[in-house]
């Protein structure tokens, strides 16, 4: 195939809209990361160490910032819709390695949005209505795609709604900690107590990577790059901020839970989040904190299914596969990338856990990320002087970013077993098939025009 460059965009007459400013893409990354893995995984993240709950969380911000470092870069010097797949052609001008990382990036991304609708079916909607969690996942598939349809604005502006609304349920979380640590009720040698559970380095390292689920979604914004105006400006000031706001955030309410439920109830409770509050002195219902959790998970599922098909969009558009997904519907959205992740993400919702969903996501992403840290070196050699002007960080840190990336991908997956490699081969494997197809048809116009 000829160099991406110099294939013709399938949306030829139409672009996408730059709609965002700086405050909404703020608050895009900021709601992308926020709340479904806090409130959905921090349960499982106790079984596996207990009172050191907060740990996991601090050492996977830790790589989590690593590779933002990497991302800022990269999509202040080359802003674009496929993101880390348009880098890797930079970087590399190999279409196999740019394809490969982009579709994977788009995979995590179906993933992340069946997992988190699968979750909308869980314990909180149970503080509701009892629904089988099957049904449950596609109508919100479902509802999302047609959020995703209308336009980037209008799914920002919902997003923004819903982080509020999550916002404030972590915030009423940080509350009762700070009111049961003032009424003396905290038990400060819980933060390293783990109970009957024993961890060693084995155990950290899977609670790590659960962990670093709640802080993905900073890579899907940059797949807004498009969208976004003066996105040299706007994007590391959103990337950076965000991830910080939210680290906080989490690591105040993670020393809540620690300090406050003992070590062996935070383990085995279905919601440990309200638990915290059952302990604080404010009269919060089960209900309101439920209706809180369950926009927090709907508002991440949101923004993934939204970029999964922007990403999608921006492999089509540069030839990598059928560019019928790359069209651009009279709303200025792609239409038919969002029916086919949307498809996609119906099928693993009916057919996988919250725990097997969030375990694919997580490889998929950090194989990525080993990728990205890698690329920044890469780039930085291969361009020299000719590279776009931007922020650059120290070589160590795309160099940490990429051994932490890779290490914590390969015990997970020697850790998740046949039914985890099975899962992110067959997504991987979808996208095999689409670029065969692509190079297949382009090959046939290639002989046409002799």
């Amino acid at each position: 195939m000829p160099p991406a460059s110099s294939l013709p965009a399938p949306s030829a007459g139409r672009s996408l809209r730059r709609a965002l400013g700086p405050w909404l893409l703020g608050i895009l990354v900021v709601g992308d990361i926020l709340g479904a893995g806090i409130y959905i995984l921090v349960g499982e993240v106790a079984t596996e160490v207990g009172g050191l709950v907060w740990a996991p969380f601090v050492g996977a911000l830790a790589l989590a910032a690593l590779t933002v470092s990497s991302y800022a870069e990269l999509v202040t010097a080359y802003p674009h819709a496929a993101g880390s797949a348009h880098w890797m052609q930079v970087a590399y001008r190999r279409e196999t390695v740019s394809f490969l990382v982009g579709f994977a990036v788009a995979a995590s991304a179906v993933s992340t949005t069946a997992a988190l609708s699968r979750a909308v079916g869980g314990q909180y909607l149970a503080a509701f209505v009892e629904a089988p969690a099957e049904p449950v996942a596609v109508l919100v598939v479902l509802a999302l795609a047609g959020i995703c349809w209308v336009g980037i604005a209008e799914s920002a502006r919902a997003n923004a709604a819903m982080t509020v609304a999550e916002l404030s349920g972590l915030l009423i979380v940080v509350a009762s900690g700070v009111g049961g640590i003032l009424a003396g009720d905290a038990d400060w040698a819980r933060l390293t107590d783990s109970g009957t559970t024993e961890p060693g380095v084995p155990a950290f390292l899977a609670a790590v990577a659960l962990a670093f689920f709640a802080y993905l979604g900073f890579e899907d914004a940059v797949h807004l790059a498009e969208e976004v105006r003066d996105p040299g400006r706007a994007f590391p000031r959103a990337l950076y901020g965000g991830l910080a706001v939210v680290g906080v955030l989490y690591l105040a309410v993670t020393v809540s839970a620690s300090v406050l439920v003992e070590a062996d109830a935070l383990a085995t409770s279905e919601t440990p989040l309200l638990a915290v509050i059952d302990v604080g002195p404010f009269p919060v219902t089960d209900r309101l904190f439920a209706a809180l959790a369950l926009l927090a998970v709907t508002n991440t599922a949101l923004i993934a299914l939204t970029t999964a098909s922007r990403q999608v969009y921006g492999l089509a558009e540069q030839g990598s596969i059928p560019p019928l997904l790359g069209r651009v519907g009279r709303r200025r959205t792609p239409g038919p990338a969002i029916v086919a992740v949307a498809s996609v993400a119906l099928v693993l919702a009916v057919t996988g856990g919250v725990r097997e969903l969030a375990d694919t996501t997580v490889v998929l992403l950090l194989g990525v990320f080993t990728m990205v840290n890698i690329t920044v070196l890469v780039v930085r050699h291969r361009t020299g002087a000719q590279r776009p002007p931007g922020r650059r960080t120290p070589a160590a840190v795309p160099v940490l970013g990429a051994a932490g990336s890779a290490g914590l991908a390969v015990h997970a997956l020697v850790t998740g077993g046949g039914a985890l490699v099975l899962r992110v081969g067959l997504l991987l494997g979808i996208g095999l098939v689409l670029h065969a197809l692509a190079e297949r048809n382009q090959l046939r116009r290639q002989r046409e025009g002799r």
